[in-house]
């Protein structure tokens, strides 16, 4: 190859070969759009999703077969001496570590953690979202046994919350409250 065809092609070559590209601006660029869709994620889900409500609760099961009703009188006569005896002061955790049947909260003190609607059987349910906080419940049956429980804490969503300062503040509710000073 002569000089000027070298050159000619070294020149065509250099005309085909893309200038080196400075990918740092690329790179910026795609974590910036990466914020800005996570900040819009989190905008969107905070405001469509709103805190759920909890409660905190402690109880003890006692559990036995509803086949069996001399079993079932055991465990009720064993439930009704347990609540007595927290009635009458004694440690409700370590009497449910020495009493619960529930091998998941008993060495917890009969501690269930926070809960929401629906997570427990029906009758624990209804019983957790109107107690009083500290307060012993009766005896209650559900499928798994008999239980006693303790509402620790209740923490209500701001849409729950609403809605209980509507009941609070019904017709109703004012009329009760004017019929029964």
């Amino acid at each position: 190859m002569t000089s000027e065809k070298k050159s000619l092609h070294l020149d065509i070559e250099l005309e085909n070969a893309e200038e080196p590209r400075d990918y740092t601006k690329l790179v910026w660029l795609g974590v910036i759009a990466l914020f800005v869709v996570l900040g819009t994620i989190l905008y969107l889900y905070s405001g469509a999703n709103p805190q759920v409500s909890t409660v905190r609760l402690r109880h003890i099961l006692v559990k036995f077969d509803e086949k069996d009703p001399a079993q079932r009188a055991q465990a009720l006569t064993r439930i009704r001496e347990i609540r007595k005896r927290i009635l009458d002061g004694e440690d409700f955790g370590k009497l449910a570590r020495d009493n619960s049947n529930d091998p998941g909260s008993a060495s917890k003190g009969g501690d269930l953690g926070y809960v929401t609607k629906g997570m427990l059987a029906q009758a624990i349910d209804d019983y957790i979202w109107t107690a009083p906080i500290g307060q012993l419940s009766e005896i209650i049956h559900t499928q798994f046994g008999f239980h006693v429980v303790v509402v620790d804490d209740r923490q209500l969503s701001k849409v729950d919350e609403l809605a209980e300062q509507q009941r609070a503040a019904s017709p109703q509710n004012a009329a009760d409250g004017a019929a029964n000073p």
